[in-house]
């Protein structure tokens, strides 16, 4: 039986739901990936316990995550902070930090984090998101002021630069990440920060691999799509694409799943009834019903203005399919996932230019160009939570006993 003397807690910051869900994602998928290594994990919040909290998850004041003896008592050889790296959570850092807790800070981002980190992708891109992100001109008067004076003074990016002092190692989401973000620390005069920097992905569950089922000419979207959602997941351009593509390609089909079935299936019937028959919308699939749906489909296809890590993308190649999305900075890991023939990349986010890779992404597939085997293999040893687990303790330095 694994026995170890290691204790590597993750925490959030943030007071969501502590049920099963959350141990199936992120910070919660982390702490069960220690613990599958051998090593004791918990998974700590802030606030009052929930009804459904799960027995994997402690409940704490705030004012403990910002109180060095309260860390201290843990008694840890290690901590997974899921702060973003926000100034708001830098007494947390600090607090870790005194106790002298080696410390890995995950940044859920696609590494745009202001200018500095990557000043031709921001200034080309960053209005996407403003523009896009809050209705009505005022809101988007206000948030446009809000860059202009973060450009002029660098003031979050400066206050970011504390947060880093106190990690150990920053873990960025993609690998476009961790080579931005660190520029942030170069100009502003602090480069011996940047050698705390790595490409860390999200964990991913195990059930999300690939089991030799035929793949079927399928392109599925996994995603949220509520009304509050479209201006990040850009659903016309994705039912528009689709609506081509389809066109193009009458052996295929396509399904879209998610929560905002109301909103995103009345916008289909408006604009796109001719593809009623051959688009599938799913409203909710249990989650241990999701991998079969990606093990059946071909392609995993995105059409997001902008993402952190793509956790659907990634489920998607773990489970053999190969991804189509664009090129945008603001979608950085889909510039790491259609590596290794695993998909590839409009130039523009479009319905023209996602149409025309769709088209001949679905043409790699039929003439045998795409290896479901090959993809799955080589990204679940990426992406599944042991794996990623080992990585962060490899990276904390932290020798464990198994």
């Amino acid at each position: 039986m694994a026995v170890s003397l290691m204790k590597v807690y993750t925490c959030t910051p943030v007071r969501f739901r502590g049920d099963y869900t959350f141990f199936a994602r992120d910070s919660g998928l982390f702490s069960v990936g220690l613990s599958q290594l051998g090593v004791e994990s918990y998974a700590i919040m802030p606030g009052p316990a929930m009804d459904d909290d799960d027995p994997r998850l402690i409940r704490t004041d705030y004012r403990n995550l910002e109180s060095e003896i309260w860390w201290r008592s843990l008694n840890l050889d290690g901590l997974i902070l899921y702060s973003w790296a926000s100034p708001a959570h830098n007494p947390i850092a600090k607090a870790i930090q005194s106790a002298g807790i080696p410390l890995l800070v995950n940044m859920d981002t696609c590494g745009l984090v202001s200018p500095l980190a990557s000043p031709g992708d921001w200034f080309r891109e960053a209005h996407v998101r403003l523009l896009a992100e809050r209705p009505g001109l005022l809101g988007k008067a206000i948030d446009v002021a809000k860059a202009l004076v973060e450009i002029a003074t660098q003031r979050v990016a400066k206050r970011r630069l504390a947060h880093y002092e106190a990690a150990s190692v920053v873990a960025a989401v993609t690998p476009h990440g961790a080579r931005w973000i660190p520029n942030e620390a170069i100009r502003l005069g602090r480069a011996e920060i940047a050698s705390k920097f790595i490409y860390l992905p999200h964990p991913q569950l195990p059930t999300y691999s690939y089991d030799d089922v035929v793949k079927e000419p399928l392109v599925l979207t996994v995603g949220r799509w509520h009304r509050a959602d479209w201006p990040q997941k850009n659903p016309r351009v994705l039912l528009e694409t689709y609506r081509r593509f389809l066109i193009a390609k009458p052996a295929w089909r396509g399904m879209i799943v998610g929560g905002g079935a109301p909103d995103l299936s009345r916008l289909l019937r408006m604009d796109f009834s001719e593809l009623s028959d051959r688009l599938i919308f799913l409203d909710y699939v249990k989650p241990d019903a999701l991998p079969d749906l990606y093990r059946r489909a071909s392609i995993g296809f995105w059409s997001s203005r902008w993402e952190g890590q793509q956790g659907t993308g990634a489920q998607a190649l773990c489970c053999g399919c190969s991804v189509v999305s664009s090129l945008s900075a603001q979608n950085s890991c889909f510039r790491h996932y259609v590596t290794r023939e695993s998909g590839r990349l409009a130039s523009r986010n479009t319905a023209d230019a996602l149409t025309d890779e769709l088209i001949l992404e679905a043409d790699a597939w039929e003439s045998g160009a795409r290896d479901p085997k090959r993809i799955s293999r080589i990204w679940c040893a990426e992406f599944h939570a042991t794996e990623v687990a080992r990585r962060a303790l490899d990276a904390l330095g932290i020798i464990f006993i198994r």
